[in-house]
């Protein structure tokens, strides 16, 4: 089994490679095949055992990301700028969402002009309300959970990983960007496009703040909103 997984052997699968692509399959590839625009429904948050089994699905795939890293040999958390949480990663991921939502912003005043979109959820709504406002603290618990995951694998992990291999951090981090963004495919181009945006503007944060805390906060909160946003709609 050794010799399968060989780092000296070129016609072997070298552990470096194989380690992020079986995560990736096992953490985000079911997902990303099974979703679609039929079978997306984000009024799905509002009930509160979907919220538990999600946090239950999540937290494990945090935790064994961070086990394997602490497994490697030579390397600790702190290698991946996974550090103990500052008071001022609250401030940065404040930035860091409102920079997020002029990257959508962007994109989407771009194909309102290419391809205006009349059902738009984001501008009209879903028609849907939370059933109770006690459910918003379980929700808001789901959806940084949901950062911290994407974070910590998309941005720590596999950027280091490709750089590791070769690649300058930003060629990695657009790479580790294309993949993220490949989860939205199922609803289209632009929305391929502006994840993808996302996730590389969010390795630029990461690249200067050096706090997962800022990327991953930054990312839940805008997972939250996104959330209230599909709710009433902005018109």
């Amino acid at each position: 089994m050794n010799d399968f997984f060989s780092s000296t052997n070129n016609k072997k699968i070298h552990p470096e490679i194989f380690e992020p692509l079986l995560l990736f399959a096992v953490f985000f590839l079911p997902g990303y095949l099974s979703q679609n625009i039929e079978s997306y429904d984000p009024a799905s948050f509002d009930n509160p055992n979907f919220n538990i089994l999600y946090i239950l699905t999540v937290l494990p795939q945090i935790l064994l990301t961070l086990y394997i890293i602490v497994l490697k040999p030579g390397r600790k958390l702190s290698d991946y700028d996974i550090n103990r949480f500052k008071p001022k990663d609250i401030l940065i991921s404040l930035a860091a969402l409102a920079g997020v939502f002029l990257c959508v912003g962007a994109a989407g005043l771009i194909s309102m002009f290419i391809e205006p979109d009349t059902g738009n959820t984001a501008v009209y709504g879903a028609g849907w309300s939370f059933s109770s406002p006690r459910l918003i603290p379980l929700i808001l618990i789901s959806c940084i959970l949901t950062g911290y995951s994407e974070e910590i694998f998309f941005r720590a992990y596999l950027v280091r990983i490709l750089q590791n291999s070769g690649l300058r951090y930003f060629a990695a981090a657009a790479v580790s960007a294309v993949l993220f963004g490949s989860g939205h495919f199922y609803e289209g181009v632009f929305a391929f496009t502006a994840t993808a945006l996302i996730g590389f503007f969010l390795s630029f944060v990461f690249y200067r703040s050096r706090s997962i805390h800022a990327v991953a906060i930054g990312h839940g909160l805008y997972n939250f909103s996104v959330l209230l946003i599909s709710m009433k709609g902005v018109s």
